[in-house]
């Protein structure tokens, strides 16, 4: 019989695509207007609607049994978020907006619907345009993202 559900991690990255990250419209306490969010789908891959982010999923680190006690398994899963941004002007001012943008979207609702234990963002990167026809800024921000599932069920988090 197949499970039923989805996978906890699963459903933490569609609670960032669907929910935290749409958040994101100029006007509403927000600087940027995002135009396109996505999950990578494969390398290299090819954005065409700016501003954009691409949601990919790095890594997960798990505690040692009994730590969390007998029944549960803790995680830490990290997130990156690639933003892409077309400009030729203001690159950093413009940049950093739409960092805080992230943060702020993302830290709205750090159980990500009731799917982990914690939210928050360890680091950005950014990377700037380096010739005349390149008008691309990006910038990477890190996510940490703690959660719990049970031993024998790991679509169901406690």
């Amino acid at each position: 019989m197949p499970p039923s559900g989805v996978p906890v991690k699963e459903a933490i990255l569609d609670d960032l695509q669907n929910t935290a990250l749409p958040l994101i419209v100029a006007g509403a306490d927000y600087y940027t207007t995002v135009e396109r969010i996505q999950r990578i789908e494969a390398a290299p891959m090819q954005v065409t609607m700016f501003p954009a982010i691409v949601i990919i999923p790095l890594s997960t680190d798990y505690d040692q049994e009994g730590t969390q006690g007998t029944r549960t398994i803790a995680a830490e899963y990290r997130v990156q978020l690639s933003l892409f941004l077309r400009t030729r002007t203001d690159a950093v001012s413009k940049i950093e907006r739409f960092i805080r943008d992230v943060h702020k979207a993302v830290l709205v609702d750090r159980y990500r619907n009731g799917n982990a234990l914690n939210t928050r963002c360890v680091s950005d990167e950014v990377f700037y345009p380096t010739d005349d026809d390149e008008a691309y800024t990006t910038a990477n921000v890190v996510l940490e993202i703690d959660y719990r599932t049970q031993f024998t069920d790991l679509n169901q988090p406690t």
